[in-house]
């Protein structure tokens, strides 16, 4: 092998390593999932007592997030996304419930986390694929069926709350290197 063709072919190597070192990794950032998790606190008060037969009707699968456990970031990113973009259908298409008997939120602290939401999920399309297709299709529908409910919509608005909270929550906290 001449010397011209084995410098060639080290050029290449570099050149590869190069490349696949300053590829960006897709994650979200770290401090919008916190802040969102204190905005869906601030919200309004804890779960309702009222709503305590909804409780194991709509229940987040926590074998989505125990599957992405470990090192498995991308995964674990992915499932939280996906959840996200679920959850912002929802906002999209049902109205909630006020007044007397509905959900009682800080409409201020609503628009903030939506906006939120939208942008976590707007600005971070790298995240959005069919690896984990299919692991929330029975929450969400378990969660529209109680809120397409006129006299349980209020607690399903309010389990999709305490159940979006506690995702963004431990996953920061489980899975911190999986954020920027």
């Amino acid at each position: 092998m001449r010397p011209s063709s084995l410098l060639f072919m080290l050029l290449q190597l570099c050149c590869l390593q190069m490349l696949l070192l300053s590829r960006p990794a897709c994650k979200l950032p770290g401090k919008w999932v916190e802040t969102s998790v204190h905005l869906l606190h601030e919200l309004g008060e804890p779960f309702p007592a009222k709503c305590s037969s909804v409780k194991g009707q709509v229940r987040f699968p926590d074998s989505a997030l125990s599957a992405a456990s470990g090192s498995q970031c991308r995964r674990t990113l992915v499932v939280l996304y996906q959840f996200l973009q679920g959850a912002g259908a929802m906002f999209a298409e049902y109205d909630l419930p006020e007044g007397e008997g509905g959900v009682t939120w800080n409409n201020r602290k609503l628009e903030h986390y939506l906006n939120l939401q939208y942008r976590l999920v707007d600005e971070h399309p790298c995240l959005n694929t069919t690896e984990t297709s299919g692991v929330l299709t029975a929450y969400f529908s378990n969660v529209t069926a109680v809120v397409e409910q006129q006299d349980s919509a209020p607690c399903g608005w309010e389990a999709l709350r305490r159940d979006l909270s506690w995702v963004l929550k431990s996953s920061v906290q489980q899975h911190r290197k999986c954020f920027k």
